[in-house]
């Protein structure tokens, strides 16, 4: 069975009996997205490549010298757009790998620190988050870890600024509250969006806190059709009514780093973990995101 710790409803949203491994033997898995021709996209960010897993379970390299990608979305012209933690830049690919573009990589003309994860709004505008992990002290020149939204313009607006670390983000269904990790922090905020897709003033309150009592914060996030949010730290995936109760932590081997919803009903968790990759079955539907392919 799946251990379920701090069990206060999470067992029964669970329609698995074990943790299926879908992809194994890596360095550092991360970033994982379904395609609706049945295959999972995940990055190896330490090997620097893109793997795809086809839908008989083969796995194969889809792209070399990713620059450490890490997280990745579905961009609005069916591009996949993905967080180069090496790279220190946000880009685009062709769902083959293919074409990689450059969307941004400078923020008021200077050269962001080391993006992570990626989501896309429904007005097309792409939200990502900038923490330190992948540029040298010496070498940075925003010396602050920040958040930023991607407008029609293509430039990047600076939405918030006051983070230690800011990782996983997601939207809540009806996109009126975006959720921030702060992985140095043990924490995740929730934000209230204005029309023009900025923040609230005022908004930023501490969602929830983390305390799985060894290291290992919050890192990949992602949200079910009911609000839950789904949060991957030590000791598993921890999972909150959208109050911010929490109703249990989904037990995995190691601590995970990131999460997505796959399968043709989205009712399936992938799960990236050190050099494995994991999936398992729940009650529920998560949120598609608004530019999944046909």
């Amino acid at each position: 069975m799946i251990p379920v710790l701090r069990d206060a409803g999470l067992s029964a949203l669970i329609d698995s009996e074990t943790l299926q491994s879908v992809a194994n033997g890596l360095q550092f898995t991360e970033g994982p997205l379904w395609r609706p021709d049945g295959s999972l996209l995940f990055q190896d960010l330490k090997a620097e490549r893109t793997y795809r897993v086809a839908p008989d379970g083969v796995v194969s390299v889809l792209r070399e010298q990713t620059g450490a990608a890490n997280g990745q979305a579905y961009a609005p012209d069916g591009r996949i757009v993905f967080c180069e933690q090496n790279g220190r830049r946000v880009s685009t690919m062709l769902p083959d790998g293919t074409d990689v573009r450059t969307l941004a990589e400078e923020w008021s003309g200077k050269r962001l620190n080391s993006p992570n994860d990626v989501v896309c709004h429904t007005d097309g505008s792409v939200y990502f988050t900038d923490p330190p992990y992948g540029v040298k002290p010496e070498d940075r020149s925003i010396p602050f870890q920040g958040v930023y939204r991607i407008g029609p313009d293509g430039q990047p607006v600076l939405l918030a600024d006051d983070f230690e670390k800011p990782n996983g983000l997601a939207f809540s269904p009806d996109e009126a509250t975006l959720y921030v990790c702060d992985t140095g922090r043990y924490h995740v905020r929730s934000f209230a969006l204005k029309p023009d897709g900025t923040l609230r003033e005022g908004s930023g309150a501490i969602f929830c806190t983390l305390d799985p009592g060894e290291a290992g914060g919050p890192d990949g996030m992602k949200v079910d059709r009911a609000g839950r949010v789904y949060v991957a730290v030590a000791l598993g995936i921890w999972v909150y009514e959208a109050d911010g109760t929490l109703i249990g932590i989904l037990g995995t081997p190691s601590r995970p780093s990131n999460l997505n919803w796959c399968g043709p009903d989205f009712r399936s968790l992938a799960i990236t973990m050190g050099d494995t990759v994991l999936k398992v079955r729940l009650k529920v539907e998560g949120v598609r995101p608004p530019f999944l392919p046909a």
